[in-house]
């Protein structure tokens, strides 16, 4: 790039009173923009570096040796940074004398901000403008010594190849990062430059000729892919500068960054933000699907109600029990992708019933084998002890199902996993099966991991106070898992007694953005006796509710204007003593938060005789206090 201050704008071109001091020194002095551009040079600099031609030179050409450049970048980072700084530098005149300078830096304030730098150069020795052979060898020397130790000791892989692509130089960290010695970079039969880069060798060449013909001043490539030692890969940033001896680009210089972890790192948050859209994607899949299931179960029990043909009844009655266990596997992938437990609270349930999640989360992975692979995997259940555990339920259902599935890994063909839960002073839970015939059929076994987590079984399973055993015999592989009995309950009493409070005469509002849902519900209170106000809004349904307090809300949880417990809260602002009912195809693990505005919690999809039965035990309690 070139400047000629004749050509350049008023506002570029300096006042001449804010730099007429520099005129009177004998020194070269200029100023650098923070940008990198000479703004500014005084008489002495245009005739020491152009013969007072007015024209500022900045490409591969300029007067400072390529050795010296590096040095130089970095003083003027330094003093953009606020720092004075001084260096050393050869510099090849117009007269094509080669002269040591010293040039120092001096950061320039304007306020707080650093716009630009002032540069001033000092020749070493007047004796050395004549440029005799003796200094030649000075020169030389010195850029021996500086070459030396800048592959010595620089931090970065650092090669020089020539215009044949020949390595003719290499710096001693590159052993560490490509697991080559110095004798073997520089030995063809060792190492080559297309063994090396691999398939990008090409595009390394073609920069390395583009720098060799003068094309450019530098170039950089970005993650290029080196062939390290062994065959590992690594990826690198490259950056190219040519070498310039006698005025001629003898070589080219390629420093490697490594970024092979940091690359890595990427790909793994990509990798994680593709599943957590997936994951976004599927929760709100499951949701929609909890909706259509709730709609179809719902109206498949009112249609029972009214319905008097044997066949038809149970017709209806299939369809009911399909969509339970739909809506059964639906809320088993919402708590196994996330939805519960994150907090690790501890939950009350039915061991057996974990279990059961665990083995159906299982069955759909056995259902990819078989198509796949064309495995076939049965489940054979043996349950003589029926208890409930309070722990981490979460976690519980996590270890059982990597046991399940790693289990199952051993299966090559087709088997069947035993799975037995027996208690003795401590509960037992053994998952086995019998190994394939055959030798050419055994085969290691998998990672003894976590699926979910990628930890050993066994130390997440300490977290739950759980012991994990591996069994191995000839004829089987089992893993077996010791659950303490000190987090085992006695089973719950169960409800004594119906409610003999029944739902009429009330008014009730119904918030459902579910249109289907909406008819459902009204149909149901309206026939038993109730005024229903239906509407798909929380703020409409605030002002409804001002207008003519309310004996019953029921709310979904993602309604338009604001969520289901938010309008309950404003509910219960208004009235106290209105009951607040809250529906949700979402997994909702906070709701226990707000037990103060919320009454009654159902995740969808319910069943209306379970909606019914709560709201009027609810109704009753309040009737007697």
């Amino acid at each position: 790039m070139s400047v000629d201050y004749e050509n350049r704008t008023d506002e570029r071109r300096p006042a001449s009173s804010e730099y007429a001091i520099f005129e009177t020194l004998k020194y070269p002095v200029s100023i650098i923009s923070k940008d990198g551009l000479i703004v500014y040079g005084n008489r002495a600099y245009h005739e020491f570096f152009h013969g007072g031609n007015g024209e500022i030179r900045l490409d591969w050409e300029h007067p400072f040796f390529p050795e010296y450049r590096k040095r130089i970048a970095q003083s003027y980072l330094a003093a953009l940074h606020g720092t004075e700084k001084r260096c050393f530098a050869i510099v090849n005149s117009p007269s094509g004398n080669h002269l040591p300078v010293e040039i120092y830096l001096f950061p320039m304030f304007s306020g707080d901000s650093i716009p630009s730098i002032l540069a001033l150069m000092i020749i070493v020795d007047d004796r050395l403008l004549s440029f005799d052979r003796s200094t030649l060898s000075i020169i030389s020397e010195e850029n021996f010594r500086y070459d030396n130790l800048h592959f010595e000791f620089s931090p970065m892989p650092i090669l020089r190849v020539n215009d044949e692509m020949q390595i003719i130089k290499c710096s001693h960290s590159l052993e560490g990062f490509a697991g080559y010695s110095a004798e073997e970079m520089l030995n063809e039969k060792s190492v080559t430059f297309d063994t090396l880069f691999g398939r990008d060798a090409d595009k390394v060449k073609k920069a390395v000729t583009g720098l060799v013909s003068g094309e450019s001043t530098f170039r950089r490539i970005g993650e290029a892919r080196i062939t390290a030692r062994d065959n590992e890969k690594k990826i690198a940033n490259l950056t190219l500068y040519p070498i310039v001896e006698d005025k001629e680009i003898t070589a080219v210089e390629i420093i490697m960054e490594d970024i092979t972890k940091l690359k890595e790192l990427k790909d793994r948050i990509n990798a994680a933000s593709r599943i957590q859209l997936f994951t976004d994607i599927t929760k709100g899949f499951l949701h929609s699907l909890n909706n259509t299931i709730n709609v179809i179960l719902n109206k498949t029990q009112l249609v029972m109600q009214i319905t008097e043909k044997e066949s038809i009844a149970e017709g209806i009655q299939m369809m009911e029990e399909a969509a339970l266990e739909i809506a059964g596997q639906v809320k088993r992938i919402q708590n196994f992708i996330g939805g519960a437990q994150e907090s690790g609270e501890d939950r009350t349930e039915p061991l057996v019933d974990i279990i059961e999640d665990a083995i159906e989360f299982s069955k759909m992975q056995f259902k990819v084998y078989n198509i796949d692979n064309m495995k076939a995997i049965r489940v054979d259940k043996k349950y003589f002890s029926n208890v409930q555990v309070n722990t981490n339920t979460r976690l519980l259902r996590e270890i059982i199902t990597s046991i399940i599935l790693k289990v199952s890994n051993t299966i090559h063909r087709s088997g069947t996993i035993v799975i037995t839960l027996r208690q003795n002073h401590d509960l037992h839970l053994s998952v086995e099966v019998a190994k394939d015939t055959g030798p050419s059929l055994q085969a290691a076994h998998p990672a003894f991991v976590n699926i979910f987590s990628g930890i050993d079984i066994r130390q997440v399973a300490e977290v739950i106070n759980m012991k994990i055993i591996e069994e191995e015999s000839p004829e089987s592989y089992a893993i077996k898992a010791i659950i303490p009995t000190r987090i085992l309950i006695d089973r719950e009493k169960g409800e004594t007694g119906e409610s003999e409070y029944r739902l009429r005469d009330l008014d009730i509002i119904v918030v459902e953005d579910e249109v289907p849902l909406q008819k459902i519900l009204f149909e149901l209170f309206d026939k038993m006796g109730n005024r229903v106000f239906i509407c798909d809004d929380g703020r409409k349904a605030i002002e409804e509710f001002k207008r003519k307090p309310y004996d019953l809300v029921i709310t979904d949880y993602g309604i338009p204007g604001i969520t289901g417990i938010e309008l309950s809260a404003r509910i219960k602002e208004i009235k106290e003593d209105t009951i607040t009912v809250l529906l949700s195809g979402w997994i909702l693990d906070n709701v226990k938060a707000y037990k103060n505005v919320v009454d009654l919690f159902l995740p969808k999809p319910f069943k209306l005789d379970e909606l019914l039965k709560k709201i009027a035990r609810i109704l009753g309690e309040k009737r007697s206090k």
